[in-house]
């Protein structure tokens, strides 16, 4: 056994009380004060070094390793929860109503604990620094990962690495894929203005709802008949709202729908397209199509170099029978892109299989969202491994 592994079974008791401490009191992006209090209270008894905030509730800490200077390699655990009603029946439920860890973020604030104990064990053996980054509101749209960079949480490291568990019929795996990881996303609010009028004289209104409908259907050119079938595309529309009373046309209709893509021209064309077709219904409907776009994250995008990196700190750490090359990419968004996007700077995202407790498994996000907690220790081990090994070549 590996002696990163063993490690992190040493810390393991520990590790998981402040996972279901985290998990009985979750908050949401931006309100995460009793997560990060925890955070830097824990990194502060642990003996990291320059432990700052930026923003409100992210937390920020080093380890120097004691051979000297080096490279710089930043670690990221997203802190916050969503606004999901907790139907899991753990022990350690929520108790903060209405509020849930249901995306594996209570694991990850964990395992970046973990990993820091673990790493300060080591400093005796490498050079360069460990940046522990403890990012606020992942989950909630412009992303805390976006304002880090602008207030120049990268402009001291060289490459950045992030792990992300995953509800799986297993747990324990890592799951790797080079490029593309993720989709980007892109949020549309749609108004479509008309003329109401009573149901029984259509002719003298100009009729929304119609109107809203053929858009809707026309959208579904874009990934059809618009950009080339072997790109990925997912535009669905996914609310509608018009209309209070059966025989009256309304004023106007509103639906959304969110966008995304693994390639930046291929989220470019799409955004395009929609205000094109927009634009066509209002020339022949006669009605208003007012489009709210709003931006979100950029895809996840995973540096080869990097990513053949971990492959060989996974290996190492767990054993090639838990090392998992993925073929195909994950349809969800994430911020961690912001990091490397916005900078330039190579990044690694990996997969932790979750697997799962209950009845059977459920995604991420769901009410009924929960994961084995021995998974972590490969989070861990994995983790902390690819950071020496990124320090050391």
């Amino acid at each position: 056994m590996h002696k990163l592994y063993q490690a992190a079974e040493a810390c393991f008791d520990e590790i998981v009380d402040i996972r279901r401490t985290i998990h009985r009191w979750p908050e949401l992006g931006r309100t995460e004060v009793r997560t990060s209090q925890l955070i830097f209270d824990k990194l502060t008894q642990l003996g990291v070094e320059n432990i700052q905030r930026y923003e409100p509730t992210t937390v920020v800490g080093y380890i120097h390793g004691k051979k000297g200077p080096g490279k710089t390699i930043a670690i990221r655990a997203d802190i916050d929860a969503l606004a999901v009603t907790e139907d899991t029946g753990l022990p350690f439920s929520s108790e903060h109503t209405g509020f849930m860890h249901c995306c594996g973020h209570d694991m990850h604030v964990a395992m970046l604990l973990g990993v820091a104990k673990i790493l300060l064990e080591q400093r005796d053996d490498f050079a360069g620094s460990v940046k522990l980054i403890f990012q606020h509101s992942e989950d909630t749209l412009p992303g805390g990962a976006k304002e880090l960079v602008e207030a120049g949480i990268m402009e001291d490291v060289d490459a950045i690495f992030g792990m992300h568990m995953y509800p799986d019929e297993t747990a324990g795996r890592v799951m790797l894929h080079p490029g593309p990881l993720t989709t980007s996303v892109d949020l549309f609010d749609v108004t479509v203005v008309g003329k109401g009028g009573h149901g029984s004289t259509p002719h003298l209104t100009r009729d929304p709802i119609l109107a809203a409908c053929q858009m809707v259907v026309a959208l579904q050119q874009i990934p059809s008949r618009r950009i080339d079938p072997l790109e990925t595309v997912i535009a669905p529309v996914c609310s509608f709202h018009s209309g209070d009373a059966p025989n009256v046309i309304p004023n106007e209709a509103k639906f959304g729908g969110v966008a995304r893509a693994y390639e930046d021209s291929v989220r470019k064309q799409l955004t395009e397209e929609y205000f094109a077709i927009g634009k066509g219904i209002e020339a022949m409907t006669g009605c208003q199509v007012n489009i709210h776009h709003y931006e979100g994250y950029p895809s996840v995008y995973n540096d080869h170099a990097l990513t053949a990196l971990v492959r060989r700190a996974a290996v190492e750490a767990v054993g090639e029978e838990l090392v998992e090359d993925r073929k195909d990419p994950f349809s969800f968004s994430e911020d961690f892109s912001y990091f490397t996007k916005m900078t330039g700077k190579p990044g690694c995202y990996f997969m932790v299989a979750g697997g799962y407790t209950g009845d059977q498994v459920y995604p991420l996000h769901s009410p009924k969202c929960s994961m084995r907690e021995e998974a972590m220790l490969t989070g861990m081990s994995v983790m902390a491994n690819a950071a020496l090994t990124y320090l050391a070549e």
